[in-house]
């Protein structure tokens, strides 16, 4: 998959706009697929969830300006709304049958994937699960990142 065409394809988010899989303005893209948990959720689950979340939110503070990042939750919408009111994410999250029959079409994975897209639009890395800190996730992340950005 590394070095093929990404996925491209328009959805609805969370925020009630569409958005592009496909890379704009000389950005990279980041697509990363997550899954909400709930009370029934293996507390180990949980804390390795939370430790990706905050590593996919400091490596969008970091890079944001020369990517544009897009969550794909595997939850429905009320579920993911439901979860998004106590764990922020600060880029837009994909909603609706569409995108989920997007992300079942890319990924059969159910836990943490994310897929980092060139500004040419190839896929330069993927990343699946999570390592359970935040600081060893991203020193998977980073890497995969800044060869992201270099990939013309």
């Amino acid at each position: 998959m590394k070095g093929s065409i990404g996925p491209v394809f328009t959805t609805m988010t969370n925020r009630g706009n569409s958005v592009s899989t496909r890379p704009e303005r000389g950005k990279a893209m980041v697509l990363y697929f997550w899954a909400a948990t709930d009370k029934f959720t293996p507390p180990d689950f949980v804390r390795s969830d939370a430790e990706d979340a905050a590593a996919i939110s400091e490596l969008y503070n970091t890079f944001h300006e020369q990517a544009d990042f897009i969550g794909f939750p595997f939850n429905d919408s009320i579920t993911t709304n439901r979860y998004l009111k106590t764990h922020y994410l600060p880029f837009p999250q994909a909603v609706g049958a569409r995108a989920f029959e997007r992300v079942e079409q890319i990924t059969q994975f159910k836990y943490p994937f994310v897929m980092f897209i060139s500004p040419n639009g190839r896929v330069a890395g993927i990343s699946v699960g999570s390592l359970r800190r935040k600081n060893l996730i991203m020193k998977r992340y980073i890497p995969i990142m800044q060869a992201c950005l270099k990939t013309e």
